[in-house]
């Protein structure tokens, strides 16, 4: 294992969580050892570990361990010393270990190895270093998305089992029950009140890998963020469909985030959010707010919709629109007097109502063009683009709002012509891609090479 220098306010020896199988002996007075149970270790450091077991021992009462740890060849056994005896319920015992002596032939090694299972290090690298994402792969170093570069942090490769050990370190019992079923596991996870990731694991040929996006800790305002006026009055709408549409990673949960915040400081309203997972935490101010996470709180997105119609809601924030039953569902709560605050993968805004349409059944898509048509409010199509320092970003976006003309156009089937209503609609506020762009490159905050990277169409129209 490299070298590197982790957040200095990280304890010298802090607890992993740990899920090594742990084979264990009571020693008697007279030096016997008792008889070899398993158990598995709750948390471990290089100075001790936890464990539970089935019967009461007395502090100081000598204990010895054996257990297996990735990279190492020989099983580890230690001896160690009872410090602490917590009584959890009848015929459970958590016991905390001091580890005395390390029977190896490689000591350094077993501590280095020990250490190197806490990937909250890495979380913290991830915070310290600024990056968007901590990506954990088989036979790579940790490597951390900085400004959209990768950057593997001075770490040796990774190993099937040090990565499903480290990775396991932070799930519970229920959390790897669904992810060796369903193989995927979306999720939050906050080594401190003021840090947080949200969590995706899943399987690559066999391995167990894990990418972490970090989660700023306070939301942002729409200027923060760099966002258009007219993003403020959509999420101050009475009722209708709002859409914030863009590829992966372009800040669309951000931007969700804002707009609830902005309800929550202005209006009283009940907001239910149904979100996978929950990534910003919000405080009621004069709002009531309502989080649910898909896994644990409800079991999918389409039964939260439907069931929150009964929970007297104002606005309902829908993390993403993924199928039928959803999208149905979410137009059906904005005809009967709801805000609905979504977001969508999609390129451009053309193609972000041809998905909402092409979601459902052909037989079913004329219906949906006309609910549709009737129900939305607006979709703002955003995305992340380098300044001209390669180290920040900024943002760009177009913005539709569904006048009568495009409402028309969506009745229709005539999406392709929605593009030529947004360009001739600045008096209704909205504006194309090409524009926003062309307005950064001008204000000298984008390179002219990159709002081409972006819109093609500039490049006879930049000098």
């Amino acid at each position: 294992m490299g070298s590197f220098t982790f957040f200095n306010d990280v304890r010298a020896n802090p607890r992993i969580r740990s899920r090594i199988k742990v084979r264990y002996q009571v020693i008697a007075a007279d030096g016997t050892a008792g008889e070899a149970r398993e158990t598995t270790a709750r948390d471990i450091s290089v100075r001790g570990m936890q464990i539970v077991i089935e019967q009461p021992v007395a502090v100081d009462t000598k204990m010895m361990l054996e257990f297996v740890l990735s990279k190492i060849s020989t099983p580890v056994g230690i001896r160690c010393r009872v410090i602490r005896v917590e009584e959890l319920r009848e015929y459970e015992y958590r016991i905390g270990l001091l580890f005395e002596d390390i029977q190896n032939d490689n000591r350094d090694a077993v501590i280095a190895r020990i250490d190197a299972m806490d990937i909250v290090k890495l979380l913290y690298a991830t915070a310290q270093k600024k990056a968007s994402d901590l990506h954990l792969t088989y036979n790579c170093p940790p490597t951390l998305r900085v400004y959209n570069r990768l950057e593997p942090l001075p770490l040796d490769p990774l190993g099937a089992g040090e990565l499903k050990d480290m990775i396991y370190s932070m799930l519970t019992d229920e959390q790897i029950s669904r992810f060796e079923k369903f193989r995927e596991l979306d999720f939050a996870f906050s080594p401190n009140p003021d840090l947080r990731f949200r969590v995706n694991l899943h399987f690559q040929r066999g391995n167990v890998e894990g990418t972490f996006r970090l989660i700023m800790p306070e939301v942002k305002t729409m200027q923060e963020l760099g966002l258009p006026s007219v993003v403020e009055e959509l999420a101050l709408k009475k009722r209708g469909i709002v859409v914030i549409a863009g590829p992966t990673g372009s800040g669309k949960t951000t931007t969700l985030s804002a707009m609830i915040d902005i309800i929550n400081h202005q209006e009283e309203s009940v907001i239910i959010c149904l979100e996978d997972p929950i990534e910003y935490v919000h405080k009621n101010i004069r709002s009531i707010i309502k989080q649910r996470e898909v896994g644990s709180d409800t079991l999918s997105f389409s039964v939260a919709l439907k069931k929150s119609l009964r929970q007297d809601p104002d606005v309902i924030v829908v993390g993403e629109l993924l199928d039928p039953e959803t999208v149905r569902t979410a137009i059906t709560a904005a005809e009967t007097g709801h805000l609905v605050l979504t977001s969508l993968h999609a390129p451009d805004t053309v193609q972000a109502v041809d998905r909402l349409i092409s979601i459902f059944p052909p037989q079913q898509r004329h219906q949906a063009c006309i609910q549709l048509a009737n129900s939305l409010q607006g979709i703002i199509t955003q995305c992340l683009v380098p300044k001209k320092d390669r180290e920040t970003r900024v943002i760009a976006t177009e913005v539709m709002i569904a006048t009568d003309a495009i409402r028309n156009l969506i009745r229709e089937g005539q999406t392709i012509q929605i593009s030529s209503a947004i360009q001739t609609g600045a008096r209704f506020k909205m504006h194309t891609m090409a524009e926003s762009l062309k307005r950064l490159y001008y204000n000298k905050l984008i390179a002219r090479e990159t709002a081409i990277d972006y819109c093609p169409e500039l490049a006879q129209i930049l000098t």
